[in-house]
């Protein structure tokens, strides 16, 4: 028996919610997940971070994600994503925290002003993801978050392409006229303190 069919196996024995499979999936997957999400953010602990949120996030939702037909090239898929993820976060970090520790205080790249802003945009997007219908929920997660493509994610749902694409396009258009609607909130905020 090769270990392609083996691990297929052993994806079902954990999709049906088999504890021993999961630890034998843990013992042929953690290290080498470790070492690939490693590799792209030179960091060993922050590694172990990744792989174990990765791996925490496919039990919640091991029905589904253990049963994919290319589960090995998702699991990379998504520990490569939440490294650059990562990666992306502290970086952001490091703009704001960049200063001269001598004088210990910061040069900030945005104004609080600003920071607050942004942050009000991610919870109205994070809200309008969650309140997403399931199937259409699902298509954006996947292609949006976990990058894959319109055929992939096809296969996983056993949807068409043409299908995918479109709760993609509704999605996005949903999403375009809730923040149109919230930047004019925001244009008509300003006008009337300007009146007053």
């Amino acid at each position: 028996m090769n270990q392609a069919k083996n691990n297929s196996e052993l994806f079902i024995l954990i999709a049906e919610g088999n504890k021993n499979a999961f630890d034998e999936f843990f013992e042929l997957f953690y290290t080498k997940l470790v070492n690939f999400s490693k590799f792209i953010l030179e960091d060993k602990g922050m590694a172990e971070d990744v792989v174990s949120e990765v791996l925490t996030n496919l039990l919640i939702d091991k029905e589904r994600v253990f049963r994919m037909k290319n589960f090995e090239a998702y699991l990379y898929t998504a520990v490569k994503n939440k490294s650059l993820t990562k990666i992306n976060k502290h970086r952001k970090e490091l703009k704001i925290e960049c200063g001269d520790e001598d004088n210990n205080h910061f040069i900030y790249s945005i104004t609080p002003h600003q920071l607050l802003e942004e942050q009000e945009l991610n919870h109205l997007i994070q809200s309008l993801v969650n309140n997403l219908p399931k199937k259409r929920k699902m298509v954006f997660q996947l292609i949006k978050d976990d990058e894959l493509t319109y055929r992939q994610v096809g296969e996983i749902m056993e949807i068409s392409e043409r299908t995918v694409e479109v709760h993609l396009k509704l999605a996005i258009r949903s999403f375009r006229e809730e923040i149109n609607r919230y930047f004019d909130r925001k244009m008509d905020g300003k006008k009337l303190s300007k009146i007053s």
